[in-house]
């Protein structure tokens, strides 16, 4: 490992450490989950993150937050700007699961998804997001989706982060 290599594991163990311990004094679970996201984009270098829960009895993923620091989009959580973004079904019409979202997919399949750049990714549906760059003049590449889970391994939520 270089010298600078070194120095930025360090710097991002410490950062660990910190949010570790703010978290565990967080009490308001809206504002957990926002330092959550907040702190998954500083240790990763994300430009954008969203944080979905599990609704509907486990049958949706809301759009909790979303923060995208290049666009200075921030949505739900403590900036008092309502998400307008329809839920997230994690089943089709007929009852089958709905893989082709890779937020739904990491909640359904409780796996972590890496996807390197989603203009190329056959295996997941990207149109609203290529909607959204074509709207807003962004480049949406890399996502990284992880399934949060509680203290009984269920699914609660997804953590999403773009370009990372």
């Amino acid at each position: 490992m270089t010298v600078d290599s070194v120095e930025d594991l360090l710097r991002r163990l410490e950062q660990l450490n910190e949010i570790g311990v703010s978290l565990s004094k967080e009490r308001d679970i809206t504002r957990l989950l926002e330092r959550i996201l907040l702190a998954a984009k500083t240790i990763t270098n994300a430009d954008g993150g969203t944080l979905y829960r599990m609704v509907d009895g486990g049958a949706e993923l809301r759009f909790e937050i979303l923060r995208t620091d290049s666009l200075r989009i921030a949505m739900g959580g403590s900036s008092g700007k309502d998400i307008s973004f329809p839920n997230l079904p994690l089943r089709d019409a007929g009852g089958a699961p709905n893989d082709s979202l890779v937020a739904a997919y990491a909640a359904i399949h409780h796996e972590t998804v890496n996807i390197a750049d989603a203009y190329s990714e056959p295996n997941f549906d990207f149109s609203g997001t290529r909607q959204f760059d074509e709207r807003t003049g962004y480049r949406s590449k890399s996502f990284l989706a992880v399934p949060m889970k509680d203290h009984e391994g269920e699914v609660i939520g997804v953590l999403q982060l773009i370009n990372a």
